[in-house]
């Protein structure tokens, strides 16, 4: 039986999965599993997450959540014996780029077309304009509302810093001293492959049980895999300009394509098509 490491994390759970079932070096050494704590039920603890799921678990990574332990993170504690070592770290989050998520009544009745809302973008649904026109009307609401985007960022920041007080690994310091330069983000919660391979090499330092030169050639493939590695990139939610300039991301290319799926969309098309509920399978 090849030993496992268990993620119990949300989606950049899987991200660091992928990551290392790619690595030769891992080949044989270790497995790794993952527990979705956002999608995890009652009923998988029983069926799907059981004795033998754990059976050949050494150690876990355990994605930390400030406010307390929730019913699932509790009974995963309940299956892990209590001489496997845990890895804490914290979850990659910015609000800040995206200062204009909230509601959108149109996400409760579909919520896979659009699920990153903006509240703007949302208020000008059924309005009866031409594309530019359009744009141009969402480009002024939003300009006139920008909030204080430096506050916004020192919740962030201060944010990361709670999760760090009570994780293993941290992120915050290096978040913030990277996000203007690399892009971290492709929306709120998913991540690019810079902040997964940081994530991945912090934990692999991490890891008691890999020895010294096995963690040195794990952290130097890690590495190679990502750099052409496109992270969770399947729904890109673009920045808009004004967060960009105020926010002075060094990074940003007000010409970019974003994806959306099988799409390459600017921003100005992805407001349009968000605006307008564009079923973007067509």
């Amino acid at each position: 039986m090849i030993p496992s490491v268990l993620i119990y994390a949300n989606c950049q759970g899987e991200e660091l999965q992928k990551t290392a079932q790619f690595m030769r070096c891992m080949t044989g050494r270790l497995d790794f599993k993952w527990i979705p704590y956002h999608l995890v039920t009652d009923r998988d603890w029983s069926r799907q997450y059981g004795r033998e799921f754990m059976a050949d678990v050494v150690t876990v990574w355990e994605q930390v959540e400030t406010g307390g332990m929730s019913a699932n993170r509790a009974e995963l504690h309940q299956r892990i014996p209590k001489n496997i070592p845990i890895v804490t770290f914290p979850p990659f989050s910015a609000s800040c780029l995206w200062p204009f998520a909230g509601n959108d009544p149109r996400i409760a009745a579909d919520p896979d077309r659009y699920p990153w809302p903006d509240s703007i973008a949302a208020a000008l649904a059924g309005t009866d304009m031409p594309d530019a026109e359009l744009f141009a009307k969402y480009m002024q609401v939003t300009t006139e509302r920008m909030p204080d985007l430096d506050r916004r960022l020192r919740l962030d920041i201060a944010r990361w810093k709670a999760s760090d007080a009570i994780a293993d690994v941290l992120l915050a310091e290096w978040v913030e001293a990277t996000f203007r330069s690399v892009n971290l983000f492709y929306t709120s919660g998913h991540i690019t492959a810079p902040a997964v391979r940081y994530l991945m090499n912090q934990l692999l330092s991490r890891t008691g049980i890999l020895p010294p030169a096995l963690t040195r050639a794990a952290i130097d493939e890690v590495d190679g895999l990502l750099r052409q590695h496109t992270g969770q990139n399947f729904e890109s939610v673009p920045i808009h300009p004004l967060v960009a300039e105020r926010l002075k991301l060094s990074f940003y290319d007000p010409n970019a394509t974003y994806r959306w799926h099988a799409h390459e969309w600017t921003f100005e098309q992805y407001i349009l098509h968000y605006i307008r509920w564009t079923d973007y399978l067509r």
